[in-house]
């Protein structure tokens, strides 16, 4: 080395660390990430659409049930019942226009058919036709709620998201 040479006075520059890294823009992996997580949502958001009047229809016969169990008279709370089994056939059955005209055997065929069963035709289901036009104290309590039994089954056995 050279005594002579100060390297204190050069004018010399220390070494120089890079920058932050930033945030922004990110790397191609978290745009992958967002991707795949909006296209997941936007899923759930249809089927959760798609399957809304199932879940309305399924609230209000739980309704229906409760109301037996704490006393309400039976005939109304089939009338109820009625009332949500139509709701409901005529909001999941666009493609079936005739489905507001459907009365007594064919209204009982409807419901068997979209279950494959034979509950409603050949079975307790038969009650829809004559009991939410019955007078009061005519059904018995219990009757009544196995008909909401029924009738709560057959909407969970639809399927979740409608066909349109």
């Amino acid at each position: 080395m050279n005594d002579a040479i100060d390297y204190s006075q050069l004018p010399l520059r220390d070494i120089h660390l890079p920058g932050a890294v930033g945030f922004w823009p990110p790397a191609l992996g978290w745009w992958l990430v967002a991707a795949c997580v909006l296209a997941g949502a936007a899923l759930f958001a249809v089927h959760y659409y798609r399957s809304r009047h199932r879940r309305v229809a399924l609230r209000a016969m739980k309704r229906v049930r409760v109301a037996l169990e704490q006393g309400a008279e039976p005939v109304v709370c089939l009338q109820m019942a009625s009332t949500v089994l139509r709701r409901f056939a005529m909001t999941s059955a666009r493609s079936l226009p005739t489905v507001p005209g459907l009365i007594g055997e064919g209204w009982l065929e409807y419901l068997d058919s979209r279950w494959q069963r034979h509950e409603f035709a050949k079975g307790l289901g038969r009650q829809l036709l004559a009991a939410p036009y019955g007078r009061p104290n005519t059904i018995e309590r219990s009757t009544a709620l196995e008909l909401a039994t029924l009738c709560t089954a057959w909407l969970t056995a639809q399927p979740r998201a409608s066909r349109a």
